[in-house]
């Protein structure tokens, strides 16, 4: 393995089960592609050199949810990048991730993101819906998304995120 276009052939298999959309070429968005047939998830790997030895970005995300895996930002091809890769793409390969949404009279302001199907341990926040007014909203909003984790108010969607991985579903 040389370079992260084959990193990405040797670890998404089969490569049949993805939709592959390359828009890496000169005058396009700079972003290589992989949706999963069956899950709907999608890979992104941002901005490759043209040789595919660094990248600017790698992230995952799924329709059914507005979560996302968050930013793993730019790397050399190596193996401790590779190595740090493997780890952050094994929620959506091989382990399933879950996902927590939160709405306020039905607009999207904040998702939590677990790196398991469990809903546990650490998560990734993600904020959106309010722009600015998140700070003035802040105590409300806090409030509420705790209400909710509660199941005391209603407005918290639930999703898991099966892995691509067959062998593992």
């Amino acid at each position: 393995m040389n370079d992260w276009k084959e990193y990405i052939e040797s670890t998404f298999k089969p490569i049949s089960d993805f939709r592959i959309e390359d828009k890496t070429q000169v005058g396009e968005i700079g972003i290589y592609s992989l949706t999963h047939n069956l899950t709907e998830t999608r890979f992104d790997f941002i901005y490759p050199d043209e040789d595919w030895k660094k990248i600017g970005d790698v992230q995952f995300y799924n329709p059914k949810t507005k979560g996302w895996s968050g930013e793993f930002w730019e790397a050399e091809f190596n193996e401790a990048e590779k190595q740090r890769l493997n780890e952050f793409l094994e929620p959506a390969l091989e382990k399933g991730w879950s996902n927590k949404d939160f709405y306020l009279f039905g607009k999207h302001y904040q998702s939590k993101v677990y790196w398991n199907k469990n809903f546990d341990g650490k998560n990734f926040g993600y904020y959106t819906g309010f722009g600015c007014l998140w700070f003035v909203l802040f105590p409300f909003l806090w409030l509420s998304t705790k209400l909710m984790e509660l199941n005391l108010t209603s407005g918290m969607k639930k999703i898991i995120i099966e892995p691509t991985n067959k062998n593992v579903c």
